[in-house]
């Protein structure tokens, strides 16, 4: 086969291979699948209408290119522009942020025409005028945004784009102004924005030209805005074409913000948040957005036939003239000889060199936040493991980032910066790069808790000063670092980081570190302790994660099988009205442990950690002569957050992390960023690793009878969190596969019954495990005198009221756990008692039976008492919920109140007579006003008294979104729990 041919079929290859992944990303990206079954209630015409305007703002774009080029002189004819077009769009369908169109454009009319510059020039003045055009349209539209985004976010928008309207005018009425401005930044700064200043510069005096071009961008614009119009319209959607065009904007400005394969993800994110606020459906409002993308691609795809009828070798030759102003334009930066461009091959290593020691100083700083924020021991090596997994990630990123310039350097015929100065601004860029996200979002999670919200004009202040901050470190480490690397040590430094030696060091140090920081089997013998009460008892207390009382037989539930769980109770007292004080792990952990509301503990945040002036539980027990033991497996009560305190020892089983990660580097960005990664791959397969998220119950028994094996002198104190009912759920025997909320944040509410089907596996599991924890109890003979609590911190959702998961309500599949007591002896048991009771209640009637003095601060009460009220409160992902239960003349109500706009689309205020209704289904708040404000009233008295003694809030720094949360999104908390 000859080369023409053999290049004529890898065309063929390619193209049906772009062709397959365009519309496999239509159908795979969110609402794709919902497409599919909407198709028969589509209206065609619409659709098509919906074609027919893409295809106009084709062509108005290629009328606007063709004015441009000629305003450099170049004449090209205008078939060849619209295939160009259309297959700069084909590949635009696979690169992120426009790069396929422009990249094809800019390659194509350099190479017919060889004036690269020109063409260059011609693509710079399109996206300033673009901007332009994209803003005037904005602001059009503004009028139909009141009812989206209320009249201070109109203002923040016009505000937003009337500024970028203004720049882009100076710039194009003024660019005098920016040449000289450019002329103050260093040389290698100046050549890059040069080729821009030139751009505009070419069409100084050419008002008409520009003008045009601009009202041709808008043009553009506009159509581009129709198509999702025409969607709407296609679909029934039941709102004004003006309100629709707005809401289209924002849609398509929100993909053009970040780098992103066409907007994926974005534009459907956008959409559904801003037609919520006009009540069109969740599903509806995903569709808008799945079918527009849908119709764009399809003609973008048509470029695919365009660039195979292009036969191998195709040239036209453009008619090239001098370009009016070309003298003064172009000449303003001599083109340097070929001998002095940059060597492609040392801007990669000085690319790679410069990524390592960016990506160190990232990891290293990094990493000395996460110790100094977090309340546990330090471990110092997660210093160098956080320098050295950044500097191998940046590595890579340098060298393409040195690769880019260097060629787009060759490209332009410029002069290769100086080594030191290109060493030393890779470096600073990455750090800056790496380091805007990572601050942006710590400031959003820890100093704003998560309600900051970006568009408005503290969010905007706030991301501002990032920006502003990062820049000021990129200028000032740049300059350090230029000035370090002319010494002869920084020439070395400068040649060697980045090197194969220097990355190989890296990756056996990060395998040393993982080989050092296992942790070791042998155990310190145990403390001794002052002599305990004759009352004292040892005590188990276990807390089952995310077990809804609702669904174990004990409480009426058919659909799972506990024996052991039902054996026990008849030893045990069972509390039928038990209530937790939160609905994530976090607060409703600490309430349990330290008999404290969340507003007097004040560890409700993700980035708060246990106070140390509360007094726990475990410090009590200590006091009164305890020995004190705890395993956890939840990282939301590891000892980073201070759940530790007050215990001898308290194991923390870490989960399987990659890299070879502990637990404290597991709390990086990259190691965070790079498991969500895997662990959505795996889930579109259905593949769940166990271990991932957390230890199963088998391996927390094993830990408890290492505890005892080891003989603990009496009394002892064991306290015990399972993890099974939580997410991921796994079926049982394990077969490989799973479903988590990492990868699936918001599951088609038809899964609601499958999923429910493997939570109640996951029980059952846990059930069994739990009967073999009772029954090596009773064989080592300490079952009998021993007490024992099993309860939950929370419940989960399965669709009950409209959503999944947990941790956003306090509707009592949320808040109803389960309760159990044997007591010592088993006293009472069999017994069920009815009244009452919240998880506050059993730090003290733990103290109590073991005859130990209740600390200042505890707001619990013994468990043989009616709570009266009961109270809980949470303040999560911008959802700043409470709740009380309350009674009034023989009625039971429950009051719920949510914040305004709560992202979870909670109503401001809910009752419900629980007794009459109890899956709180009919809100009642219009219907008995009387029973409204006595509940109002006990919601004040109950908020009230939860404030008192309130606690020196202690914090920690998560990492961010993507560090800490995400660590956190492998036990199902997406920026939750």
């Amino acid at each position: 086969m000859d080369r023409k041919k053999l290049i004529a079929l890898l065309k063929v290859i390619f193209s049906i291979t772009v062709v397959v992944l365009i519309y496999s990303k239509v159908l795979k990206r969110d609402g794709g699948d919902t497409l599919l079954s909407h198709l028969a209630d589509l209206s065609i015409p619409w659709l098509l209408l919906a074609a027919c305007m893409q295809l106009a703002a084709i062509v108005l774009g290629v009328i606007r290119w063709h004015l441009l080029l000629g305003g450099q002189g170049i004449t090209a004819p205008y078939r060849h522009l619209l295939g160009s077009y259309f297959i700069g769009r084909f590949f635009g369908a696979f690169t992120p942020s426009g790069i396929g169109l422009q990249g094809y454009r800019l390659y194509d009319v350099a190479v017919n025409s060889g004036k690269p510059a020109r063409a260059t020039a011609s693509i710079g003045i399109e996206m300033v005028l673009g901007n332009l055009a994209f803003a005037a349209v904005v602001v059009a539209g503004s009028i139909y945004g009141l009812r989206f985004i209320g009249m201070q976010g109109l203002l923040l928008v016009n505000g937003f784009f009337l500024g970028l309207i203004a720049i882009a005018v100076l710039l194009i009425v003024r660019p005098t102004l920016f040449r000289l401005i450019a002329a103050r930044f260093p040389k290698a700064i100046q050549q890059r924005l040069q080729t821009t200043v030139d751009a505009v510069c070419a069409y100084q005096g050419r008002g008409v030209l520009v003008t045009k071009a601009a009202l041709l961008g808008m043009g553009v614009h506009a159509f581009n805005n129709l198509i999702y119009v025409c969607a709407a319209q296609a679909l029934g959607v039941q709102l004004g074409v003006g309100e629709v065009f707005f809401a289209s904007s924002l849609q398509i400005f929100s993909t053009l913000l970040p780098a992103s394969i066409n907007g994926v993800g974005l534009r459907e994110v956008t959409a559904v948040a801003l037609y919520r606020q006009v009540g069109v459906p969740d599903a509806l409002a995903l569709l808008i957005p799945t079918v527009g993308f849908a119709v764009e691609m399809s003609i973008s795809s048509i470029g695919g036939l365009v660039f195979l009828a292009r036969r191998v070798g195709y040239r036209v030759q453009f008619e090239v003239a001098d370009a009016e102003h070309e003298d003064q334009v172009h000449a303003q930066i001599e083109e340097a000889p070929e001998t002095a461009w940059p060597k492609i091959s040392r801007g990669i290593a000085l690319g790679c060199s410069g990524g390592a020691l960016g990506g160190f100083l990232v990891g290293v700083c990094e990493a000395a936040v996460t110790l100094a924020s977090g309340s546990a021991a330090p471990d110092y090596g997660v210093l160098w493991y956080g320098g050295l997994a950044y500097a191998l990630l940046c590595t890579a990123v340098g060298a393409g980032m040195g690769m880019a310039l260097a060629i787009s350097g060759r490209w332009m015929k410029r002069d290769a910066v100086a080594e030191p100065l290109a060493f030393a601004r890779h470096a600073a860029f990455i750090v800056a790069l790496f380091g805007l996200p990572i601050t942006a979002f710590r400031v959003a999670r820890d100093v704003f808790h998560e309600e900051l919200a970006w568009k408005s004009a503290q969010g905007l202040m706030v991301l501002i000063s990032c920006v502003v901050a990062l820049f000021a470190v990129y200028m000032l480490l740049g300059t350090l670092l230029r000035r370090l690397v002319q010494t002869q040590a920084g020439a070395f430094m400068r040649r060697a980081w980045g090197g194969p030696v220097v990355v190989a060091a890296m990756l056996v140090a990060l395998v040393a570190f993982d080989m050092a920081t296992r942790p070791s089997s042998t155990k310190a013998a145990f403390p001794k302790r002052a002599v305990a009460s004759k009352k004292a008892g040892n005590v188990l207390f276990i807390v089952v994660d995310t077990l809804r009382a609702d669904h174990l037989p004990l409480w009426g539930y058919e659909g799972v099988h506990t024996p052991n769980l039902e054996a026990f109770s008849k030893d045990a007292v069972r509390f039928s009205s038990a209530f937790s004080n939160a609905s994530w792990t976090r607060p409703s952990f600490a309430s349990l442990l330290t008999s404290r509301y969340p507003s007097s503990h004040r560890t409700m945040a993700k980035s708060d950690s246990l106070p140390d002036g509360i007094v726990t539980l475990a410090e009590a027990m200590q006091a009164g002569g305890y020995i004190t033991l705890g395993t956890v497996t939840n990282y939301n009560v590891a000892p980073f957050f201070n759940f530790h305190q007050g215990f001898d020892e308290y194991e923390y089983l870490e989960p399987a992390f990659v890299l070879g990660a502990n637990d404290t580097a597991a709390k990086l960005l990259l190691v965070q960023a790079l498991r969500q990664k895997i662990e959505q791959v795996k889930t579109k397969s259905g593949h769940v690793d166990v271990g991932s998220a957390y230890r199963d119950a088998s391996v927390v028994n094993r830990t408890l009878l290492s505890f005892l094996d080891r003989k603990p002198r009496t009394p002892f104190f064991m306290f015990a969190g399972y993890m099974d009912p939580h997410d991921p759920y796994y079926p049982h025997p394990y077969d490989g596969t799973g479903f988590s909320r990492a990868g699936n944040q918001h599951p088609d509410p038809k899964e609601a019954p499958r999923l429910r089907k493997l939570y109640e596996g996951e029980i059952e599991f846990w059930d069994a495990q739990f009967g073999k924890l009772v029954r090596e109890l009773k064989r080592r003979g300490l079952y009998e005198d021993m007490t024992i609590v099993v309860t939950a911190d929370h419940g989960e959702e399965f669709m009950d009221h409209g959503g999944f998961w947990h941790g956003t309500t306090l509707y009592d599949e949320q808040v109803h756990v389960p309760l159990l007591v044997k007591f010592r002896g088993s006293t009472g048991k069999g017994t069920t008692l009815h009244h009452w009771v919240q998880s506050i209640d059993i730090m003290p009637t733990l103290l109590q039976e073991a005859g130990i003095a209740i600390p200042k601060g505890v707001q619990g009460q013994n468990l043989a008492h009616d709570a009266g009220n009961v109270f809980s409160e949470e303040s999560h992902e911008g959802n700043v919920l409470r709740a009380v239960r309350t009674r009034r003349e023989g009625a039971e109500l429950k009051l719920i109140e949510a914040n305004a706009k709560n992202p979870r689309g909670l109503p401001q205020r809910e009752l419900f007579e629980v007794d009459r209704d109890p899956h709180e289904l009919k809100n009642m708040a219009e219907e008995l006003p009387g029973a409204l404000s006595h509940a109002q009233n006990k919601m004040k008295q109950a908020a009230d008294a939860a404030q008192k003694g309130r606690a020196q809030r202690a914090t920690v720094n998560v990492a961010n979104d993507e560090g800490a949360v995400e660590r956190l999104r492998a036990l199902g908390y997406a920026g939750d729990e």
